[in-house]
């Protein structure tokens, strides 16, 4: 099971609109700025049953790393001080489905995934079977807003197919 990772606002939303929060549960610790937060505040009721995700306040340096992001790459509040916040806890997984600022967390040094992501851990950790991973990946290319690619989700299913665990 993964330790600690920091969330921005994509995957939580994106899971909430395939009614899979509870894949989840495979990352041990969430951590997310008040700002993705307050993003989040219409999924507040559904994510209150998960006590492993920890909302944390970002300390001044680290406010103004966010400030340095957002000017500096274009990177919206939630991106920029989910980033800052990887930082400032030293945790290197970062989960978004933003590409931009995936690229940013590689500068920094940390390790980007996305929703797709989520769902290969919880595969892989048999918190849902090669059947539930494979109907997850087409509802989230046919029912959430997040944009994937026909490659992407072949890649994905091919992924699923062959995983032996």
């Amino acid at each position: 099971m993964v330790k600690a990772a920091v969330f921005d606002t994509g995957p939580f939303i994106h899971v909430n609109e395939i009614g899979s929060l509870k894949i989840l549960r495979v990352i041990k610790k969430i951590k997310i700025t008040l700002q993705v937060a307050e993003e989040l505040r219409e999924l507040k009721n559904e994510l209150n049953i998960y006590r492993h995700i920890e909302v944390k306040k970002l300390f001044p340096q680290s406010k103004d790393l966010a400030r340095y992001l957002i000017e500096k790459f274009d990177l919206d509040l939630g991106e920029a001080t989910s980033i800052a916040l990887c930082k400032q806890e030293k945790i290197s997984l970062f989960f978004t489905d933003d590409l931009e600022a995936r690229e940013v967390a590689k500068v920094f040094g940390f390790e980007p995934h996305g929703t797709l992501a989520i769902i290969l851990r919880a595969l892989r950790e048999r918190y849902i079977s090669k059947k539930e991973a494979s109907d997850l990946v087409k509802k989230i290319h046919r029912q959430s807003s997040l944009f994937i690619t026909s490659d992407l989700i072949r890649w994905i299913q091919h992924e699923i197919e062959k995983y032996r665990g």
